[in-house]
């Protein structure tokens, strides 16, 4: 019996468009897009792993970008005496050049597991010299040798930090060794994406569909979340004055506003990280390096920062929070 295509007519208040970052609704209205391309690809992958990851994510940064490993939900093994090993899965993003990205993507499953495993299992290195050998090699000997001293120093600091944190957090987690990729590579092309505005009559963008940024802080989802979240909240708060949501531009325009305060201010710091981490300028590798340390080791600061991350207590105009 031959199918009839049927078209369906459906009408709503709002419409909210959570359809990713080539979105359909965004592109048919033709809401404009200030976009900018990081002359990046990332190579996605699920792949199985020996060991539980126990809720915590790897992240390794390397000069052409980082390489994730993020955990995912595992089916626990069964109670009914099943000897048969449970198998343990974890997600890749491996964000670095477009023909270093190609490469990856040509390789086989097996020659990609050993390049992971050989980036994530290298332990700390040491920084680069403060200045390079060709310059010091000219330098007078009292001077090469206090440049060699200072870069002692700061190699010392950077130590003593890293140590004093692994009585505190036991031990230094080192990521679970990759066994195999399971299924497809996938590789995309990192842009920054912000539509001008988020929203149109009775039309509201949310997540992907409003905004892209850089996967190195993992941090789509939780703005995608905030979006969510903000949107509820100024729907609760039109239905509660027995208004309608679309009817009026003025709750639409209170999501926008604060949304896109949060959103282009994380922007900016993925931004300014991703440059940070990029650089091999050598006393910017130095600071860099003691700077991660010196967070890491501030508890009142690195709270502060993941209260950020996770969007609690960020950058609004003073909407609520509350849903």
């Amino acid at each position: 019996q031959q199918q009839q295509q049927q078209q369906q007519k459906i009408t709503t208040n709002l419409l909210v468009a959570a359809d990713g970052g080539q979105s359909f609704v965004r592109r048919t209205l033709g809401m404009p897009t200030l976009n900018f391309g990081y002359n990046r690809r990332a190579v996605t992958c699920t792949v199985e792993i020996e060991t539980s990851m126990n809720y915590t994510a790897h992240q390794r940064f390397m000069p052409n970008g980082p390489i994730a490993l993020l955990p995912i939900w595992n089916e626990e093994g069964s109670d009914d005496g099943d000897e048969e090993e449970t198998k343990l899965y974890a997600n890749i993003v491996w964000s670095t050049t477009p023909s270093e990205a190609e490469k990856f993507q040509n390789m086989s499953n097996e020659e990609f597991v050993t390049a992971l495993n050989n980036e994530l299992q290298k332990g700390p290195t040491n920084n680069p010299p403060l200045i390079p050998p060709s310059i010091t090699s000219s330098l007078p000997t009292p001077l090469a040798n206090l440049t060699h001293g200072m870069e002692m120093v700061a190699q010392t600091l950077n130590n003593s930090i890293t140590m004093s944190q692994w009585s505190e957090r036991k031990s230094f987690q080192v990521p679970p060794l990759i066994r195999k990729v399971v299924g497809r590579k996938f590789g995309f092309d990192l842009n920054l994406m912000q539509a001008q505005s988020y929203v149109r009559p009775r039309v509201a963008l949310v997540g992907d569909a409003a905004h892209t940024i850089h996967p190195m802080a993992g941090q789509g989802l939780n703005l995608g979340i905030g979006d969510a979240q903000c949107l509820a909240s100024v729907v609760k708060e039109a239905v509660d004055s027995g208004m309608d949501v679309g009817d009026t531009m003025h709750f639409l325009n209170k999501y926008d506003a604060e949304r896109k305060v949060e959103v282009t201010c994380m922007m900016g710091g993925i931004q300014l990280l991703h440059g940070f981490f990029s650089s091999t300028f050598e006393p910017l590798v130095y600071v860099r390096s003691l700077g991660m340390n010196i967070i890491n080791s501030v508890g009142l600061v690195r709270k502060r920062l993941v209260e950020v991350a996770v969007g609690a207590n960020g950058i609004t105009t003073g909407a609520s929070k509350d849903v």
